[in-house]
Protein backbone atom coordinates (compact mmCIF):
# COMPACT_ATOMS: atom_id res chain seq x y z
CA UNK A 1 0.00 0.00 0.00
CA UNK A 2 1.41 3.40 -0.99
CA UNK A 3 1.44 6.17 1.53
CA UNK A 4 0.69 9.67 0.50
CA UNK A 5 3.27 12.31 1.42
CA UNK A 6 0.92 13.69 4.09
CA UNK A 7 0.84 10.37 5.88
CA UNK A 8 4.59 10.33 6.46
CA UNK A 9 5.37 9.74 10.14
CA UNK A 10 8.64 11.64 10.41
CA UNK A 11 8.30 15.43 10.64
CA UNK A 12 11.75 15.97 9.10
CA UNK A 13 10.84 13.86 6.09
CA UNK A 14 7.52 15.68 5.80
CA UNK A 15 9.36 19.03 5.77
CA UNK A 16 11.74 17.95 3.03
CA UNK A 17 8.84 16.67 0.95
CA UNK A 18 6.98 19.93 1.49
CA UNK A 19 10.02 21.99 0.50
CA UNK A 20 10.58 19.89 -2.62
CA UNK A 21 6.94 20.24 -3.58
CA UNK A 22 7.10 24.01 -3.04
CA UNK A 23 10.16 24.25 -5.29
CA UNK A 24 8.49 22.17 -7.93
CA UNK A 25 5.32 24.25 -8.08
CA UNK A 26 6.24 27.91 -7.96
CA UNK A 27 3.55 30.37 -7.11
CA UNK A 28 3.17 33.81 -8.59
CA UNK A 29 4.33 35.30 -5.30
CA UNK A 30 7.55 33.22 -5.23
CA UNK A 31 8.32 34.09 -8.85
CA UNK A 32 7.90 37.82 -8.20
CA UNK A 33 9.98 37.51 -5.03
CA UNK A 34 12.80 35.81 -6.95
CA UNK A 35 12.68 38.46 -9.70
CA UNK A 36 12.90 41.22 -7.09
CA UNK A 37 15.90 39.59 -5.40
CA UNK A 38 17.65 39.07 -8.76
CA UNK A 39 17.02 42.69 -9.72
CA UNK A 40 18.36 43.91 -6.39
CA UNK A 41 21.50 41.76 -6.78
CA UNK A 42 22.01 43.05 -10.32
CA UNK A 43 21.56 39.67 -11.98
CA UNK A 44 20.14 39.30 -15.44
CA UNK A 45 16.91 37.44 -15.89
CA UNK A 46 17.06 34.19 -17.89
CA UNK A 47 15.52 36.00 -20.87
CA UNK A 48 18.28 38.66 -20.91
CA UNK A 49 21.31 36.39 -20.59
CA UNK A 50 23.64 36.09 -23.54
CA UNK A 51 23.76 32.96 -25.61
CA UNK A 52 26.75 30.68 -25.00
CA UNK A 53 29.92 31.50 -26.95
CA UNK A 54 33.02 29.53 -27.73
CA UNK A 55 35.86 30.32 -25.35
CA UNK A 56 38.37 30.68 -28.20
CA UNK A 57 36.31 33.53 -29.69
CA UNK A 58 36.06 35.32 -26.35
CA UNK A 59 39.78 34.95 -25.56
CA UNK A 60 40.91 36.07 -29.01
CA UNK A 61 38.66 39.14 -28.83
CA UNK A 62 40.03 39.99 -25.39
CA UNK A 63 43.63 39.61 -26.57
CA UNK A 64 42.98 41.81 -29.60
CA UNK A 65 41.45 44.43 -27.30
CA UNK A 66 44.57 44.40 -25.13
CA UNK A 67 46.90 44.48 -28.14
CA UNK A 68 48.52 41.20 -27.16
CA UNK A 69 47.41 39.11 -30.13
CA UNK A 70 50.12 40.40 -32.45
CA UNK A 71 53.08 39.73 -30.13
CA UNK A 72 55.81 37.31 -31.04
CA UNK A 73 56.30 34.12 -29.11
CA UNK A 74 59.68 32.62 -28.33
CA UNK A 75 58.81 29.64 -30.56
CA UNK A 76 58.42 31.96 -33.56
CA UNK A 77 61.82 33.48 -32.84
CA UNK A 78 63.51 30.06 -32.51
CA UNK A 79 61.99 28.85 -35.80
CA UNK A 80 63.08 32.01 -37.61
CA UNK A 81 66.57 31.79 -36.11
CA UNK A 82 67.01 28.22 -37.33
CA UNK A 83 65.71 29.21 -40.76
CA UNK A 84 67.92 32.30 -41.21
CA UNK A 85 71.25 31.19 -39.77
CA UNK A 86 73.69 28.65 -41.26
CA UNK A 87 73.90 25.18 -39.71
CA UNK A 88 77.30 25.83 -38.08
CA UNK A 89 75.92 28.76 -36.14
CA UNK A 90 72.60 27.15 -35.19
CA UNK A 91 74.52 24.21 -33.67
CA UNK A 92 76.43 26.59 -31.38
CA UNK A 93 73.70 29.14 -30.60
CA UNK A 94 70.22 29.13 -29.15
CA UNK A 95 67.70 31.98 -28.76
CA UNK A 96 66.85 32.03 -25.06
CA UNK A 97 64.47 34.94 -24.76
CA UNK A 98 62.43 37.66 -26.40
CA UNK A 99 61.48 40.72 -24.39
CA UNK A 100 60.57 44.27 -25.42
CA UNK A 101 61.71 43.71 -29.00
CA UNK A 102 65.14 42.43 -27.98
CA UNK A 103 66.15 38.84 -28.77
CA UNK A 104 68.60 37.20 -26.39
CA UNK A 105 70.85 34.52 -27.90
CA UNK A 106 73.14 32.18 -25.95
CA UNK A 107 76.40 31.34 -27.72
CA UNK A 108 78.60 28.36 -26.75
CA UNK A 109 81.99 29.55 -28.03
CA UNK A 110 83.59 32.99 -27.56
CA UNK A 111 84.93 33.02 -31.12
CA UNK A 112 81.43 32.60 -32.54
CA UNK A 113 80.19 35.24 -30.09
CA UNK A 114 82.74 37.70 -31.45
CA UNK A 115 81.80 36.91 -35.07
CA UNK A 116 78.07 37.28 -34.43
CA UNK A 117 78.31 40.38 -32.25
CA UNK A 118 80.87 42.36 -34.26
CA UNK A 119 80.43 41.22 -37.85
CA UNK A 120 77.02 39.63 -38.46
CA UNK A 121 74.73 41.51 -36.05
CA UNK A 122 73.43 44.18 -38.50
CA UNK A 123 72.65 41.54 -41.16
CA UNK A 124 70.82 39.32 -38.69
CA UNK A 125 68.74 42.21 -37.34
CA UNK A 126 67.73 43.23 -40.89
CA UNK A 127 66.71 39.66 -41.77
CA UNK A 128 64.62 39.31 -38.61
CA UNK A 129 63.03 42.72 -39.17
CA UNK A 130 62.10 41.69 -42.70
CA UNK A 131 60.39 38.58 -41.30
CA UNK A 132 58.61 40.04 -38.28
CA UNK A 133 58.51 43.78 -38.87
CA UNK A 134 60.63 46.67 -37.73
CA UNK A 135 58.49 47.50 -34.68
CA UNK A 136 58.71 43.97 -33.24
CA UNK A 137 62.48 43.46 -33.53
CA UNK A 138 64.68 46.20 -32.11
CA UNK A 139 67.94 44.33 -31.67
CA UNK A 140 69.85 41.24 -30.55
CA UNK A 141 71.89 40.58 -27.44
CA UNK A 142 74.50 37.81 -27.64
CA UNK A 143 75.69 36.15 -24.43
CA UNK A 144 78.34 33.50 -23.93
CA UNK A 145 77.02 30.58 -21.95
Amino acid sequence: MKRRWRDVQSKRLAMTVTIRMARKFKTKHSILRQQLIDEWRGLKSPDETDSPKEISDVVSAALKGLGVSNLLSEDDVVRAWNQIMPAVITENTRPTGYRNGMIEVSVLQPSIHYTLDRQMKPEIVKKLQNLFGREKIKGIIFRVG
